[in-house]
């Protein structure tokens, strides 16, 4: 066994700040003679600092999963446990379909995805899209060592991005022998299946100085539609006083606005099979898109990592990890609902002679209408996504002296997606197709080979018109990040008189490269398409050189009310080649006056750059409705300012009195290569109990303000803060209009800006108790854990524009069409282990706080007696399972999820997707798994 000759020196140099980053995995983590000594290093941890400590003396709030908990949850999907969390908000998951885009994602205090950093064993991980979130698809759960939660504001010591905090993945990169694990995962309804197989094998060479590990995995994740379940077979909309089926307006018989009036009085709203006329009855005319949609999105994973390193010389090493992971995930939607208006012929035998009559035009008229078609016949849409995601690193790290080490490493990071559409339908053949002769054998303009199609009834759409009008679509997304990152750090010759720990520091320099590209297909490009959103390419490039430093002062020890002072700070300073010098800063005092109690204070200012796609997002184009202040309609006398409408283009004496030609004005969207940074402010204040041996609680007080918040003013803002708000020419909003020479708004540019405001604040409060007990099974003692993690949210406010500071949303208690997914002001999470000799017993359970229909917080003059659901009800989830050690070689795990059978609050017009919000709440009703691990040393 090799032997490293200065563990002493490792130990002391790592507790007293002197391992430099989260993942360096230092000459401490080789295998020792003594098991004290391997104990003393197991406790250091990442805290949010370079700088290692224990858990509660942390620098910021930290969470802690650790690999047990996933093994014993049954999560095939990472993601599945980080939501469980009270810290974080549902994102991207299994469930999300629409809206959603084949990632899992992490949303720590709901901050935004974007605004969470994901890392690996202390380094970023590989992208997964062009904003930079990370594709939590790309971290198998059995590989995962621990997962550390550091919330809050970490941008000083990790980088950007890390506004909302950072969760840490640390990874199995030590290991001797071959371990096989599997899991199994149903229904009780006996659907919805989830199957994964992983295999891990390792061992040291060359005299035990070096240790390899390959992993190997698979997972699969069978497809569930809504139809599936009865609380989200039908899509529900609010009627008077209850829920009732809705849907669409798009329908397989078509729906026309602006229809003839037969001789009976009827107005045609949609059309039978016979092209006869009918009138559109709310809600039962309606078309139900719910049970075509998942509910559960199929999945099949191919996972392979290798990391190995070795040991020079018994002060440094050389270090590797490589990772290959290819997901699969495909959505799936209800057949394109072809909204356009197109040119009719009234005359055509595609209606009936009433629907002719009623129309009452000459042969060759034409009338325009706008229609409303659900191609059923074409199929439902799928955006079939293929992610290969690959990862390699290289890294030295090792001792400089009894004091100092180092660390050193370069990591290239790519994604290249394929995103293929089918079942879309080409606007301009649509329209072509639907102009036909009298007889309705051929099209009025036969070119491209075009074939008649009949819209007026459902069925009627011939094979032959389908495969016309069809068009798929082959997107490409390339992601590429590149980083190096060189750091040193220790102990300096300096103790202060009262402390018994020297001064400890880091040293650091980081450079990052982005880069990514979207190739849309054609059809999307050129917005030839009915049934998925347009958009051009979006492609560019963004690199940082990066200094950081932390410090780290034992200011008092061992001392009456004094135990343990001590201050931390940490700065970055950043050079973005897009945006020019940021900096971030931190800084932390930790005051234990007793063995038994800590106080922790903390501040941190932390910045996130714009990521490629909120700076070079391809523009598109659409036709919002939109009020101009300088047209009678919208002007408002002694607000809007008459000289800014002339300066803008409006004629002398017409201010206020020209009527505006559309209710709808075109707006240009995209990214702004002008972005700066977003910044935020984290105060943190907390107290860390320990009254007795096995039990201990945290209490933390948190609030998070984000200024300059990236987001859009859309065209109506824009028309609105220009001439009501800010009245100044050279503001961006007016530089943003263009007018035509009657005065009417011809086109506003609607780009990304820094112009937000995010304010949350709330109390996190964590409760940890272990004791053993004389009695048990087999013979043995028994031993229980509970721990009990909850978060109250105090507040959480978005003004989306700072210019308009009243329209404030508040968000916290609320859920909806403005604030999204539910914010509950309580959630909980309690996890209750009994261990008797090699049985574990194991409960969770979850508690999800009521929250109201944001409309009663947007409309004050609206009451909860005007909303069929007002308020969605507490939900309580209970989770059982047990974990038996078969033998030294195996592990097996039984669980059962939703005990209680739980379902979901059906919702109208407020939901997200599937009558619900699918990732926050269980959709799935009790799930079985049995999973298993067998290790052959």
């Amino acid at each position: 066994m090799y032997q490293n000759n200065k563990l002493t020196r490792a130990v002391r140099l790592a507790i007293a700040a002197g391992a430099a980053t989260t993942a360096m995995a230092m000459p401490t983590s080789v295998a020792f003679a003594e098991e004290a000594a391997e104990e003393s290093v197991e406790r250091i941890q990442v805290t949010g600092s370079r700088i290692k400590r224990q858990e509660l003396t942390a620098v910021t709030p930290i969470i802690e999963v650790d690999a047990q908990e996933f093994a014993i949850s049954g999560n095939l999907n990472v993601e599945q446990k980080l939501a469980e969390l009270p810290s974080t908000l549902p994102s991207f998951g299994p469930s999300s379909n629409n809206p959603g885009d084949g990632t899992a994602t992490v949303n720590l205090r709901g901050l935004g995805t974007s605004r969470t950093l994901v890392m690996v064993n202390g380094r970023r991980w590989v992208p997964s899209r062009q904003d930079g979130v990370v594709d939590l698809n790309t971290i198998p759960a059995s590989l995962i060592e621990n997962v550390e939660i550091i919330t809050g504001g970490a941008s000083a010591v990790y980088g950007s991005d890390a506004l909302g905090g950072v969760v840490n993945f640390n990874m199995k990169d030590d290991f001797e022998g071959v371990e096989f694990s599997t899991l199994y995962d149903v229904t009780t309804e006996g659907d919805a299946e989830k199957f994964n197989l992983d295999m891990t094998m390792g061992g040291n060479f060359a005299d035990d100085r070096g240790n390899a590990v390959l992993y190997l995995g698979y997972s699969q994740r069978e497809a569930l539609f809504q139809g599936d379940r009865d609380f989200s077979n039908v899509a529900l909309t609010e009627s008077g006083d209850e829920l009732v089926a809705g849907g669409s307006s798009g329908v397989p018989g078509t729906r026309i606005w602006g229809g003839p009036t037969l001789a009976d009085g009827t107005v045609v709203g949609t059309f039978g099979p016979n092209g006869e006329g009918l009138p559109w009855v709310e809600p039962d005319s309606r078309f139900n898109y719910a049970p075509d949609n998942f509910l559960q999105l199929p999945q099949e994973r191919y996972s392979a990592s290798a990391f190995a390193h070795f040991y020079v010389t018994d002060e440094h090493r050389i270090y590797s990890e490589v990772s290959f992971i290819r997901n699969y995930v495909p959505q799936e939607l209800a057949p394109t609902p072809a909204f356009t208006t197109v040119e009719l012929n009234p005359n055509s035998v595609f209606f009936d002679q009433a629907v002719r009559d009623a129309w009452g035009l000459e042969s060759g008229e034409t009338v325009s209408a706008f229609v409303g078609r659900r191609m059923v016949e074409n199929g439902s849409r799928q955006s079939l996504d293929t992610r290969d995601a690959f990862r390699i690193l290289l890294g030295v790290d090792g001792y400089i002296n009894d004091d100092w080490s180092y660390d050193v490493y370069y990591s290239r990071s790519m994604l290249d997606q394929s995103n293929l559409l089918n079942n879309d339908v080409a606007a301009s053949r649509f329209r072509q197709a639907v102009l036909v002769t009298d007889d309705g054998t051929a099209c009025q303009d036969p070119s491209g080979g075009c074939v008649p199609m009949n819209i007026f009834g459902a069925g009627n759409i011939s094979q032959e018109a389908v495969d016309f009008v069809n068009v798929g679509a082959a997107n490409v997304t390339s992601v590429i990040q590149e980083v190096f990152m060189a750091n040193v750090a220790g102990t300096t010759p300096w103790t202060l008189p009262g402390a018994q720990e020297p001064i400890g520091m880091v040293f650091g320099f980081e450079k990052r490269q982005d880069e990514s590209s979207f190739r849309p297909d054609e059809f999307l490009a050129g917005g030839d398409v009915l049934g998925f959103n347009a958009g051009e390419a979006t492609i560019g490039n963004y690199s940082s050189d990066e200094f950081f430093t932390e410090i780290s002062i034992p200011v008092l020890s061992g001392k009456a009310f004094a135990e343990d002072l001590s201050l931390w700070g940490a700065a970055r300073f950043a050079d973005y080649s897009n945006i020019g010098n940021v900096e971030s800063f931190a800084a932390a005092i930790n005051w234990a006056p007793a063995e038994w109690v800590s106080t922790r204070v903390g501040f941190q200012q932390a910045v996130r750059a714009p990521n490629v796609s909120e700076l070079f997002l391809g523009a598109s184009n659409g036709f919002p409705g939109a009020t101009d202040p300088c047209a009678s309609n919208g002007f408002q006398p002694g607000i809007t300012d008459v000289a800014l409408c002339e300066a803008t283009g409006v004629a002398p004496g017409m201010v206020g009195n020209f009527e505006q030609a559309n209710s709808q004005i075109e707006g240009s969207f995209g990214g702004n290569q002008d972005l700066s940074e977003e910044t935020s402010d984290t105060l943190t204040l907390g107290v860390v109990v320990q009254p007795m041996d096995g039990l201990d609680f945290t209490i933390d007080y948190f609030s998070i303000e984000i200024e300059d918040a990236i987001a859009s003013y859309g065209v109506n803002n824009t028309l609105n803060v220009c001439y009501n708000v800010v009245q100044d020419i050279n503001d961006e909003t007016c530089q943003n209009i263009q007018r035509r020479a009657d005065g009417n708004v011809s086109l506003v540019q609607s780009l990304n800006a820094n112009i937000g405001l995010i304010e949350t604040s709330g109390i996190d409060f964590n409760i940890t108790y272990n004791t053993e007990f004389d009695f048990g099974f087999f013979g043995n003692g028994s031993s229980l854990n509970v721990q009990f993690r909850s978060t109250y949210l105090d507040k959480f406010e978005v003004t989306p524009i700072a210019a308009l500071p009243d329209t404030v949303n508040k968000c916290d208690g609320y859920f909806g069409n403005t604030c999204g997914v539910p914010r509950p002001e309580f959630q909980s999470n309690t996890r209750i282990n009994w261990t008797t000799g090699d049985l574990t017993l194991s409960a969770l359970v979850r508690y999800i706080g009521e929250t109201e229909d944001d409309q009663l917080m947007v409309d004050e003059d609206l009451s909860a007696s005007d909303l069929v659901v007002p308020e969605l009800d507490s939900k309580i989830y209970l989770d059982l399972s047990a974990s038996y050690i078969v033998s030294d070689a195996l592990k097996v795990n039984f669980g059962v999820k939703n005990v209680l059978d739980e379902e979901p609050q059906a919702l109208g017009d407020s939901q997200q997707q599937a009558n619900t919000f699918p990732e926050l709440y269980d959709v799935f009703g009790p799930r079985v798994f049995l999973s298993g691990t067998y290790t052959f040393n």
